[in-house]
């Protein structure tokens, strides 16, 4: 068992929990060398003992996380961007890049798959460069040229580009142990089906105008099979999903596979963890495959990728305490970056509530649930201290480590009396900005339980001292009772986000935000609790790792509580705002400017001195809310001026009247097409009859306007609207 993070970027150096028995067959063989789908191997591990696991975690894999960077920067005129992950970039703009990344299968060449890298391409992008992985063989472009390096550069004319590449996908675990193996596997291409994780292709472009040009990204399979966020199968599968408790579980289950439970089961076992565990972080999908053990032999019984994908073996049970699909899940709840001194609570957390949940779903008895404990007590893994990873042996960081958690666990609930437990601090540490490291850890067990848990805690993970293992009895009076499960995080109001300001009041949704100088952000907090006992909490309101408000209280078991938080932007800049364990990025920018597309007068010839109203109709052609000043001057003073706010795609007229002596004036609008109101006998031209009466003229077009406008990036200014009087 195994994770490897993508967005909540944890350590690349990650751990897998060895088979102690191998599902083996007939099938895939490891390549040779002369080949052509080398296996990657990722470590190499030994076992001291028969039954002991095979590995730790420096030694077992060295699976490097997904990548998930974005930079941005927006200038007046265009701006550049680049992205690597699986993130939508200005998800909302207007006109986006579209990457479409299409895996197919080569059932001739085993071991490695094609990939098509498409992109769509709207007006306004200038540069458009992919940058692909190393050690693969580009066999065909469209609209690309090789550049630097593996990077491919647009050819600026072709608006569906394309790069196709074979890459191998196969990656081992070496062995040697009582397994009695090498080269298992924690990705495979079989020929005819594969299992693996899909190429990340960072992608950096840029654009000219003023509204900005994001990303969006569609993976796709060509034929049978299926893609989740970072994982993928290609082949035939049947996939089934299901909703419960604000997430959505996919199960792929491919038509080699042979799912030792039945799919039901899965989601019922799925479904009751996610009710239980109530930590924060809660992916909105969670998609486990299924991989098939007919032909191949895993290295690990599931692995976890990215934030939300797992594979599983399709002949793991649910009847065991070592239950992968609970520890897998447990991983997607994981969303805290782990320093090196915490890196232990990964897998001691996942382990330890796999067990845990698995003997409170009725899969396991306590003897098993104890058994799984126990580990942790033998040496050399209980000589370990898990603060420092270079002295875990054996996974002592899976089995000690979960022995303490679960020990603090048990101290946790006895100190307060049945109202909290460890997932108190397993959502504290969720919630905290910036990595865990042991001090964050020690410092929420003291802060839910107390002084006495907390030197307990910091004993049995610092030190090679190792905590007794209680009995039923004991665990019954301490775990009997249903602790507080308090959960703190975004509402699952629909209006949980909201902006309100001069140009929208409206609700938004997903991990990345678009906001507007002025505008305010109201970001809604739900407070849960599951358990059978009133519980304390805090929600903070943190703002780039500052607490910029704290709500707290009580909250009866089964109820709900919601706390509404406000922040408003003043300045352009990018924003973490979180509630509990839920964050999401805001992106503010200065808005750009208004077009004005018309200016007219209810008259433009008259006989006398008299009144002329004018009006000036202001555009928003953007996809974005625009503002500005508009000033229409006069001989007297300003004819009008308003500040105006308008929201996409938005025109709006503002009105003024002044009173004219005799004499030719021009209105002018920068570099656009002038507005001439003549009053009396100027040139010869005769008008109408002086004051207050109806005149010739009307509407005059203002022609293009104000020109070229300012970027989100740049400062709204005045609209300016001269008039002169010809002399």
């Amino acid at each position: 068992m195994a994770r490897a993070g993508g967005r909540r970027v944890v350590a690349a150096a990650v751990a897998v929990l060895l088979l102690t028995s191998a599902v083996t067959g007939g099938g895939v063989a490891a390549p040779s060398s002369a080949g052509s789908g080398d296996t990657r191997s990722t470590g190499n591990a030994s076992a001291s003992e028969p039954g002991a696991f095979a590995a730790d975690t420096a030694a077992a894999a060295e699976l490097s996380e997904p990548p998930e960077r974005v930079s941005k920067s927006v200038t007046a005129s265009g701006g550049r961007a680049s992205a690597a992950g699986t993130d939508a970039v200005f998800a909302d703009a207007a006109a986006n890049i579209t990457a479409v990344q299409e895996l197919r299968l080569t059932p001739g060449e085993r071991g490695q798959i094609t990939v098509v890298q498409r992109y769509r391409v709207p007006d306004r992008v200038a540069s458009l460069k992919p940058r692909l992985p190393e050690d693969v063989t580009v066999t065909g472009t469209t609209g690309f040229s090789r550049g630097d390096g593996t990077v491919y550069e647009w050819d600026g004319n072709t608006s569906a580009p394309s790069v196709t590449f074979a890459m191998a996908v196969n990656e081992t675990v070496d062995l040697a142990g009582p397994e009695g193996a090498r080269g298992r596997y924690l990705f495979v291409d079989a020929g005819e089906w594969a299992l693996f994780r899909r190429p990340a292709v960072p992608t950096s472009w840029s654009w000219s105008g003023a509204a900005p040009v994001g990303i969006t990204r569609e993976p796709r399979v060509a034929g049978e099979g299926y893609v989740g966020e970072w994982l993928a199968y290609l082949g035939a599968v049947e996939t089934r999903e299901r909703r419960a408790h604000g997430q959505r579980f996919e199960l792929v289950v491919p038509e080699r596979a042979t799912l030792t439970e039945s799919p039901d089961a899965v989601f019922d076992s799925l479904a009751a963890a996610g009710d239980r565990m109530r930590v924060g972080d809660r992916d909105p999908v969670v998609t486990a495959f299924a991989a098939p053990t007919t032909s191949v032999g895993w290295g690990v019984r599931g692995l976890q990728y990215g934030d939300s994908d797992m594979w599983v073996r399709d002949a793991e049970p649910l009847a065991t305490a070592e239950n992968t699909w609970l520890h897998e899940y447990v991983h997607t709840r994981q969303g805290y970056e782990a320093a090196p001194s915490a890196r232990w609570t990964d897998e001691a957390f996942a382990t330890y509530y796999a067990a845990l949940l698995a003997l409170e779903q009725g899969h396991v008895d306590y003897a098993a649930f104890r058994e799984t404990l126990r580990r942790g007590t033998a040496r050399p893994q209980s000589d370990a201290i898990l603060t420092e990873p270079g002295s875990w042996v054996n996974a002592a960081n899976y089995l000690k480590g979960a022995l303490v958690a679960g020990d603090t666990d048990r101290r946790i609930r006895l100190a307060t009396d049945g109202t909290r437990s460890l997932q108190s601090v397993f959502s504290a540490m969720n919630a905290h900005s910036g990595p865990v490291d042991a001090r964050v850890v020690f410092g929420s067990v003291g802060t839910v339980a107390g002084p006495e848990v907390r030197r307990a805690a910091v004993t049995y993970a610092s030190t090679e001292r190792t905590p007794d293992l209680w009995s039923a009895e004991v665990h019954a009076e301490a775990f009997a009772p249903t602790p507080a499960l308090v959960e703190v995080g975004l509402a699952a109001d629909p209006d949980a986000l909201a902006v309100s300001g001069p140009y929208r009041n409206a609700t938004l949704s997903g991990p990345d935000l678009t906001l507007y100088t002025g505008e305010t952000l109201t970001m809604t907090g739900g407070v849960t609790n599951a358990g059978g006992a009133a519980g304390e909490y805090e929600a903070r309101f943190v703002v780039d790792g500052s607490v910029a408000a704290t709500e707290s209280g009580t909250v009866a078991p089964g109820e709900r509580v919601t706390h509404r938080f406000e922040r408003a932007f003043d300045e352009p800049g990018e924003y973490t705002v979180a509630v509990g364990g839920d964050s999401v990025t805001v992106e503010v920018y200065d808005p750009p400017r208004a077009t004005v597309t018309a200016l007219s007068a209810n008259r433009t010839a008259l006989s006398g001195p008299g009144a002329v109203a004018f009006t000036a109709t202001l555009s928003n052609t953007h996809g974005v809310p625009t503002r500005g000043n508009v000033t229409l001057r006069g001989p007297d003073g300003p004819i009008i001026d308003r500040q105006l706010a308008l929201g996409p795609g938005e025109n709006r007229t503002v009105t003024g009247v002044a009173r004219l002596d005799r004499g030719e004036y021009e209105f002018t609008l920068g570099e656009a097409d002038s507005l001439v109101v003549t009053v009396g006998d100027v040139g010869g031209e005769s008008g109408d009859g002086g004051d207050g009466e109806s005149g010739e003229g009307g509407s005059s077009g203002f022609g293009p306007g104000f020109g070229p406008l300012a970027a989100l990036a740049g400062l709204a200014g005045a609209l300016a609207l001269l008039a002169r009087r010809r002399e």
